[in-house]
C-alpha cells in the first residue's frame, strides 16, 4: 500500500505543476490580450503618441515660464532687470570689502615687521656687541676676517657668521659660507676667517650677518659692515 502511494506522488506533482502553469497562462491572456488588441488600432496608437508629445511640450513650456517669468514681465513692461544689477552690485561690494580687509591685514603685518626690526636693532645696540670686517689678498685668493667683540655685560652664545656672497666671488674649496663660533665671553673677541676666490666680482659687495643668543635668550642679528681692504686688492 505504501509503495503504491509513493509511486503515485511524482504523477500528482506533475499534474499540480501543469495546472498551475495553465492558470498563469490564462491570467496573462486575460490581462494582456485587451492591451494588445487596443494597440493594434492605428488610430489609438497615434492618439497615445500625440498625447505624449504634447504633454512633454506643455511641461517644458511651463518650466520655461516659471524660470523666465520675471524677465518676460520686465520685457513686456519695459522696466530694467534690477535683480541682475543688484546681484552685480552685491558682488562688487563683497569684492571691495574683501580687498580692503586684505590690504588692512597686509598693512598690519608690515607695521608689526617694522616694529620688530626696530626692537631688535635697539636690543643689538644696547647689547654692546661690535662686528668688524677686513679683507686682504693672499696670492690668487682673498682672506675675509669677521671680528666679533663682546662688549656687553653678559656672555653671548650660539654665535653664527653667515656670508652673503655676490656674483663673481666664490668660496674656496675647504672653506664654508657659514661658520659657528660657539660662545664669546664678556670682553672677549673671536674671529671667523673665510677664503674666497675672486672671479670678477667686487669684494666690497660682500655682506651677511652675525647671529647670536643674548642673556635674555633672544636671538639678535647684526649686519656685517662693508669690509675694510688691507693692502692691494688688484688682480695679479
Amino acid at each position: 500500500m505504501l509503495s503504491v502511494i509513493i509511486s503515485s506522488l511524482p504523477k500528482s506533482t506533475m499534474l499540480m505543476q501543469n495546472d498551475l502553469w495553465d492558470d498563469i497562462q490564462i491570467f496573462l491572456h486575460l490581462l494582456l490580450d485587451p492591451l494588445f488588441a487596443a494597440l493594434q488600432d492605428e488610430g489609438l496608437r497615434g492618439t497615445i503618441l500625440s498625447t505624449v508629445i504634447w504633454s512633454f511640450l506643455v511641461i517644458c513650456g511651463l518650466v520655461f515660464v516659471v524660470y523666465e517669468f520675471p524677465s518676460i514681465i520686465n520685457l513686456l513692461t519695459g522696466s530694467p532687470s534690477t535683480p541682475i544689477r543688484r546681484q552685480l552690485k552685491t558682488v562688487s561690494a563683497s569684492r571691495a570689502k574683501a580687498a580692503t580687509a586684505s590690504a588692512a591685514r597686509h598693512q598690519l603685518s608690515r607695521d608689526k615687521t617694522q616694529k620688530e626690526r626696530e626692537r631688535r636693532a635697539k636690543v643689538v645696540k644696547e647689547a654692546g656687541v661690535r662686528v668688524a670686517a677686513k679683507i686682504e689678498r693672499e696670492g690668487a685668493l682673498l682672506r675675509l676676517t669677521i671680528d666679533i667683540n663682546n662688549g656687553s655685560t653678559s656672555k653671548i652664545d650660539m654665535v653664527i657668521v653667515d656670508l652673503d656672497i655676490p656674483a663673481g666671488i666664490n668660496v674656496d674649496v675647504g672653506s664654508f659660507r657659514m661658520q659657528r663660533l660657539g660662545s664669546i665671553n664678556v670682553g672677549e673677541m673671536k674671529s671667523a676667517n673665510f677664503r674666497l676666490r675672486p672671479m670678477g666680482g667686487d669684494p666690497l659687495d660682500i655682506g651677511g650677518h652675525v647671529e647670536f643668543l643674548g642673556a635674555s635668550y633672544e636671538v639678535s642679528i647684526i649686519a656685517i659692515p662693508v669690509p675694510e681692504t688691507i693692502g692691494e686688492m688688484n688682480d695679479e
